[in-house]
């Protein structure tokens, strides 16, 4: 792990490959049954960038994740969505970078969070897996938390509803026109991020809902 991340970290004087490269990864549970609830709303993101730019995912031969490639000026971005459970995240990054390497500061994690209002965005850097278990097997794969992370609101359960229930749960009727502006403004954030960390940041941060009913 400590030449992964050794690998993670390297960095070069003029602009290489590798530093031409970044990657988005969208965490979710792959099986049908979770198809649409707020634990996979990061996946559904990057689903929904693939199809607007008519990209499709090959499966790698690990079986892990599939991923596609989508070219934003100079970078090329890896688009992956891993086939493993969402506590196993970590392995399929695991199996990305036997083979890729992409520069730290290049790496998003989109996820839902459900300390974060329901349609507010918000990135982070080496922040705390606040309970997220997708990010801690992230965490604990690449034995470091300075990666980015896109971390999109889902909301607080109702009182008396388990969070782990609730996340596994599918959005509530009348969210659901907002959780498609959501995913626009999402895939709008994620292409800034890959051209100007600090725009991508603020852009996020001042996402709000104008009207929930």
């Amino acid at each position: 792990m400590a030449n992964l991340l050794k690998k993670l970290l390297r960095k070069t004087p003029q602009m290489s490959l590798e530093n031409k490269k970044a990657l988005v990864v969208g965490l979710w549970n792959p099986q049908e049954k979770y198809s649409k609830t707020r634990h996979n709303i990061g996946a559904d993101i990057l689903s929904h960038f693939a199809e607007k730019n008519k990209l499709n995912f090959k499966v790698d031969k690990s079986g892990s994740f599939k991923i596609t490639n989508y070219q934003i000026d100079e970078f090329q971005l890896d688009i992956v969505l891993p086939l493993v459970s969402m506590n196993n995240s970590g392995d399929a990054l695991k199996s990305y970078f036997r083979y890729i390497n992409v520069n730290i500061e290049k790496i998003l994690i989109v996820h839902d969070d459900i300390d974060l209002a329901f349609g507010r965005l918000r990135i982070k850097n080496a922040t705390s897996d606040g309970g997220h278990n997708g990010i801690k097997s992230i965490d604990k794969t690449l034995g470091t938390n300075e990666y980015f992370r896109l971390k999109v609101g889902v909301g607080r359960p109702p009182n008396g509803i388990d969070p782990a229930k609730f996340v596994l749960s599918k959005f509530f009727p009348n969210e659901h026109e907002e959780v498609e502006f959501i995913i626009e403004d999402s895939i709008d954030i994620i292409k800034e991020f890959i051209l100007d960390k600090e725009s991508a940041i603020k852009s996020a941060s001042e996402r709000r809902i104008i009207d929930v009913v």
